[in-house]
């Protein structure tokens, strides 16, 4: 991710930087993968810049090193992929062969660490957090995230 001014002579600053490090280093820039965002501006201004660097324009929310990075105040719908990575991590563990102090660490180190990583920059919304805690809840006492087990104490 790279970082400057949105005028001509910034992006062809780096553009010429990509291609003196590829040229020096045999590792070259791949332009079809690369994306420019821009804020602030118009359209046309937008795909004028895009056009010198030779990257694809696009727009935000995006994902970045597994971050929603985006424009204004927090919604649930930005959250939705690393809520999906979170239940298809929790469906996909196979809780049968783990004693209930594994399925515990397993949520305590993984899906925590997924959650605190997101939450450090933004607050969720309690709709989803509520389910995570109850995808959590299910998997370590019963093995499942669908399946509630009433837990009984002494």
């Amino acid at each position: 991710m790279i970082f400057c001014r949105g005028d001509s002579k910034s992006l062809k600053a780096i553009s010429d930087l990509l291609k003196d490090y590829g040229n020096f280093s045999g590792q070259f820039c791949n332009y079809s993968k690369s994306l420019i965002y821009a804020g602030g501006m118009t359209l046309a201004r937008h795909c004028y810049l895009a056009d010198i660097i030779g990257f694809t324009k696009a727009s935000p929310p995006f994902i970045y090193l597994g971050f929603p990075i985006f424009i204004g105040k927090p919604k649930a719908y930005h959250f939705l992929s690393i809520v999906d990575n979170i239940r298809l991590k929790l469906a996909a563990w196979k809780a049968k062969t783990l004693s209930m102090a594994g399925r515990a660490q397993l949520v305590k180190f993984v899906i925590l660490s997924m959650m605190v990583h997101c939450i450090s920059d933004y607050n969720w919304s309690g709709s989803i957090i509520k389910k995570v805690k109850s995808w959590m809840r299910n998997f370590i006492w019963s093995g499942s995230i669908d399946k509630k087990k009433l837990v009984t104490m002494a």
